[in-house]
C-alpha cells in the first residue's frame, strides 16, 4: 500500500483555491475595473484639461476625506464611550442615593414599630394589671406575674405524662384548689 506525501494530498485543495481566487479577480476585474479604465480613457481623450485638474483635485482631497472619516468616528466612539460612562456614574448615585433613603426610612420603620411594640405591650400589660388589680386585690399582681411570665417566655414543651403519672400525685388537686381559693381559673393546655 502506496502512502501519499501531505504535499499530494494538499495539491488538489490548493489547486482548487487558486483556480477560485483567480475567477474572482477576473470576476472583479470584468465588472469592475476594466468599466472604470475605459470610462477614465474616454474622458482624458475628450476633456484633457479637466481630467487633469479633477485628477489631481481627487489626488488631493482622498487623503483629507478619509482622515476626517476616521478622526470623525473615533470621536463619536470617544463620545458614546464617555457618555456612557457618565451616565453610568450617574445612575450608580442615584441608585446609591436612593438605596440611601430606602435604608434610612427602613431604620426609621424599624425604631417606629420598636417604640410602638413596647408602648402598646406596657398600655395592654397596665390595663391588664389594672384590671386584675380591681378583680382580685393585691393577688392580682401574682396573676399579671404569671400572666407576663407565660406571654413572654412560652413554657418549652414538655414530654408527655402517662395515665398513671397524671394521678399519681394530688399535687395537682391542691393545686387546682389554691388557685380557686384566690378567685384565679388554671389554665389547662392541651
Amino acid at each position: 500500500m502506496e502512502t501519499k506525501a501531505p504535499r499530494d494530498t494538499l495539491a488538489p485543495y490548493f489547486d482548487n483555491s487558486v483556480t477560485a481566487v483567480r475567477r474572482k479577480f477576473t470576476s472583479f476585474e470584468d465588472s469592475y475595473v476594466q468599466p472604470i479604465y475605459d470610462l477614465l480613457k474616454t474622458l482624458f481623450l475628450s476633456y484633457p484639461v479637466p481630467f487633469v485638474f479633477f485628477s489631481i483635485l481627487v489626488a488631493f482631497s482622498i487623503f483629507p476625506i478619509l482622515a476626517f472619516i476616521i478622526v470623525s468616528a473615533a470621536t463619536l466612539s470617544v463620545a458614546l464611550t464617555v457618555a456612557l460612562c457618565i451616565a453610568f456614574s450617574f445612575s450608580t448615585g442615584v441608585f446609591l442615593f436612593l438605596g440611601g433613603i430606602l435604608v434610612a426610612i427602613l431604620g426609621l420603620a424599624f425604631l417606629l414599630s420598636g417604640f410602638l411594640t413596647t408602648f402598646a405591650t406596657s398600655t395592654y400589660f397596665l390595663g391588664r394589671l389594672v384590671v386584675l388589680l380591681h378583680r382580685f386585690g393585691r393577688s392580682g399582681f401574682r396573676a399579671w406575674y404569671q400572666e407576663a411570665t407565660h406571654i413572654f417566655s412560652p413554657p418549652s414543651p414538655r414530654p408527655a405524662l402517662s395515665a398513671k403519672d397524671l394521678h399519681a400525685s394530688d399535687d395537682s388537686v391542691n393545686f387546682v384548689k389554691r388557685e380557686a381559693k384566690h378567685g384565679l381559673t388554671p389554665k389547662i393546655e392541651l
